[in-house]
């Protein structure tokens, strides 16, 4: 630190003495390299220290050039005062030149001043610019923060329309059962209200989810859907937006298994790569509809070369709305670093693959 100041001081000394070498020139036609440092020092160092602490508390971009103008005055007084010395005639050369010398400090104030409103007002616009970069970054953000806690408070009125007719047949034909749906059913909304009001759940809160919504799902499919889990323990606390996965599960429910008398299997893998997250949900049905892959590839290209702000406009809607419902807040909360992909599974029915930062 000691260093730096040192440096600091020295770099002002020295461009104090240049200047006032010219000016030294300029008045008596000589070059005086030993008057010149000593106008240097006088007012690169000792003039700007006496005056520094009346703008000590200034602005970084005010200071900088409030420095350049002492510095630039100083020298220049400094070098006026020389001409009183007896080397140089004394007070009457003094009088001889003051036309000469009164023009160099009016030349002199007049520079320093004009070097300080430049900065000055170079410095005020970046300043108002960056402040305006700032509050419609702001406002941007709110706006898409909005946007996210609406998406997350959703729930697929089809999955609650079928529940509760699941839940009506039940009443009369297995009261016990009914009893145990209604729990799971106000656990899902109970879980939709909490993940809307954050970001992010730990990973084992949203498989648990997935568990209550597939016990409702088999109170009205029976054995017709059969799951099959992979899921790797050590990833369990890692955080994911919350109803992130049950949408993909509701999807490969609905086109996979409610659809076809014999049913269907879905499987659901989580796993960690590198210092990712990847979740997978697969089944054995006939695949997406092709308007639904559609609207999917059109949100992706959308996301790729528009931003977010524009592929959230640009959602999926009607068929289809949960998986654009995940795409845009994966968007929204990962910023390009997490991704949703859908490809063909190997037997023909679709999958889809999650991949998010740890």
């Amino acid at each position: 630190m000691r260093l730096s100041k040192l440096l600091t001081e020295l770099w002002f000394a020295l461009g104090s003495a240049a200047i006032a070498l010219l000016l030294l020139y300029y008045l008596h036609e000589l070059w005086l390299w030993d008057w010149a440092l000593g106008c240097g020092f006088l007012a690169g160092v000792l003039f700007r220290q006496a005056l520094l602490p009346t703008y000590a508390t200034f602005p970084t971009f005010l200071r900088r050039p409030l420095n350049l103008a002492v510095v630039l005055l100083g020298t220049i007084f400094a070098v006026w005062g020389t001409l009183v010395a007896p080397r140089f005639g004394g007070l009457a050369y003094f009088v001889s030149v003051l036309p000469q010398a009164l023009t160099l400090a009016g030349a002199g104030v007049l520079l320093g001043l004009g070097i300080a409103a430049a900065v000055y007002t170079h410095a005020r616009m970046r300043s108002e610019v960056e402040e305006s970069r700032i509050r419609e970054s702001v406002l941007r953000e709110t706006a898409l923060r909005a946007q996210l806690k609406a998406l997350q408070a959703q729930i697929n009125p089809h999955f609650l329309f079928n529940a509760l007719n699941a839940l009506a047949e039940l009443t009369h034909e297995n009261p016990d059962q009914a009893e145990e749906f209604i729990g799971d059913l106000s656990f899902l909304l109970r879980y939709s209200l909490r993940s809307s009001a954050v970001e992010t759940v730990p990973l084992s809160q949203e498989l648990e989810a997935v568990e209550r919504y597939l016990r409702i799902e088999r109170a009205r499919l029976g054995r017709r859907l059969v799951v099959e889990q992979s899921i790797d323990a050590a990833v369990t606390h890692t955080h994911v937006p919350g109803l992130i996965l049950q949408p993909l599960v509701e999807n490969a429910v609905q086109h996979a298994v409610a659809p076809r008398p014999e049913g269907g299997h879905i499987s659901i893998g989580v796993s960690s790569e590198d210092s990712t997250l990847r979740i997978v949900v697969e089944d054995d049905g006939p695949g997406l509809p092709e308007q639904i892959r559609e609207q999917l590839a059109g949100f992706a290209a959308v996301a790729a070369l528009a931003g977010v702000e524009r592929a959230i406009d640009s959602g999926t809607g009607g068929a289809g709305g949960g998986l654009g419902n995940v795409q845009k807040r994966l968007a929204l909360i990962y910023r390009g670093a997490a991704r949703l992909s859908y490809s063909e599974a190997e037997g023909g029915g679709a999958r889809f693959d999650i991949v998010v930062p740890r």
